[in-house]
């Protein structure tokens, strides 16, 4: 297939049941299950047999309107063990061009860090092969900021983590929602004919701040910052992180 190495088959399968899901010889380098509408009910047979496949990485990749699929799948799929824990991504489009180019995206992380030893949410120190020197630096400086808790370097079209460092967070899925909020925000702004780019997006919680700060050297990434309210100081943490985006190089 292009795109792919070689010596790296991909076989597309349309299963009738949960029991087609059930793999024989080898277990599956990774497992991308495409969900639609109208497939709750199927789910909740498919997860006990899809912990059982031992595969490297599983990916529920959801489409736009899947929502009660993706609320089954939050609930639920922390009950499978955690070498099995999947990762759930909604979709930002039905494109199957975009659909494509996600799959790669997802296939080629997964071979970058096989054998897999990290859990779903890394902290810095992991020693992730695709992170470039530049990206562990930008890091590394986000986390020095006073009270920061997490942060993610995300591209807003695919919901994707590219960095991440920190922790006491499923950060995959904050830069899958974070997304979402992103584009429903650029989609407001052009609705209102506002001739205004966005700088930076706070969301204010009880005990943090969670801010998204947009690169417009790199259009569709954002950085994602988790800030402790008690120890953080919100307005040096924006200028630090103005700082960090006017020096990131991807």
């Amino acid at each position: 297939m292009p795109g792919l190495p070689g010596d790296v088959k991909l076989d597309w399968h349309r299963p009738a049941s949960a029991v087609d899901l059930r793999t024989t010889g080898p277990a599956p380098l990774g497992l991308y299950i495409i969900v639609g509408p109208g497939a709750a009910s199927s789910l909740q047979a498919m997860l006990p047999v899809l912990a059982a496949t031992a595969a490297e990485e599983t990916v529920f990749l959801l489409a736009p309107n899947a929502v009660m699929e993706s609320f089954f799948l939050r609930r639920h799929t922390t009950r499978m063990t955690a070498a099995s824990e999947p990762l759930v991504l909604q979709l930002p489009t039905s494109d199957a061009q975009a659909l494509w180019m996600i799959l790669l995206e997802q296939i080629d992380g997964l071979l970058r860090r096989t054998p897999r030893t990290l859990p779903l949410t890394q902290s810095l120190g992991s020693g992730d092969p695709t992170m470039t020197s530049n990206l562990k630096q930008s890091m590394e400086q986000a986390m020095s900021i006073e009270g920061a808790v997490a942060v993610a370097l995300v591209d807003q079209r695919s919901g994707m983590c590219l960095a991440q460092a920190g922790g006491g967070m499923n950060l995959e899925l904050a830069a899958a929602g974070n997304s979402e909020v992103v584009r429903a925000k650029l989609r407001t702004i052009e609705a209102l004919g506002l001739r205004n780019s966005i700088e930076d997006i706070l969301i204010t919680l009880q005990h943090q701040y969670h801010l998204i700060r947009l690169i417009p050297s790199n259009p569709g990434l954002f950085l994602y910052l988790a800030l402790d309210r008690q120890r953080g100081n919100l307005a040096l943490a924006r200028y630090k992180l103005t700082d960090i985006e006017r020096n990131l190089k991807v």
